[in-house]
């Protein structure tokens, strides 16, 4: 079914003169992300809105696709062992963000996330190689973006009260999540 709903795209994409045939494989394969994150976030909005954790949600997919982007890290083989991978881990972290939002643990994980980030990042994967100037670009971006949320992580634990821990805790554990993919890659190439 889902290949058939990304040929029919595309084919409707040929038949109005919009795309060439020629440039079908690009399509189809653009067509084939498109439904995959449409896929990948209605889950994700189904699952936080019955477990009533959306803002955690938010703010752990803002700090993680935020890093995720810029530093790099695992990649699954297949689109589907990804997903479960993520959820996996998101859901893991929505565990420790309810459970484990104590100030020392939310520095403490951004913490060494800040240090794996500057450290490691970013990592090329297989299917993206890095120019020499997009890798500077992306080293440069992904240290900034990790030290504006451990600025942000530190700020909301010493400034808010215990209550609001989660926004602190959110945005943590989406960063150690980030750093747990910049380490599996090591892992797995050895």
């Amino acid at each position: 079914m889902f290949e058939k709903m990304i040929k029919k795209s595309t084919d409707y994409l040929i038949r109005i003169h919009v795309i060439d045939e020629d440039d079908r494989d690009v399509y189809e394969y653009g067509f084939h992300s498109l439904y995959n994150n449409i896929i990948d976030i209605t889950s994700i909005l189904i699952i936080s809105v019955w477990l009533k954790q959306v803002p955690q949600t938010i703010l752990y997919h803002i700090s993680f696709v935020a890093l995720r982007n810029t530093a790099g890290g695992f990649h699954a083989k297949t689109h589907f062992r990804c997903f479960i991978m993520s959820t996996s881990i998101w859901l893991l972290s929505l565990w420790g963000i309810s459970h484990i939002a104590v100030m020392e643990v939310c520095i403490a994980l951004a913490g060494l996330s800040v240090f794996f980030v500057w450290l490691k990042a970013p990592i090329e994967h297989v299917n993206n190689p890095l120019s020499m100037k997009k890798r500077k670009h992306m080293k440069i971006f992904s240290r900034i973006i990790v030290i504006i949320f451990f600025v942000i992580v530190i700020a909301t634990s010493v400034l808010l009260d215990d209550k609001h821990n989660w926004i602190a805790a959110s945005l943590a554990y989406g960063m150690a999540t980030q750093m747990l993919l910049i380490l599996a890659t090591f892992v797995t190439k050895g």
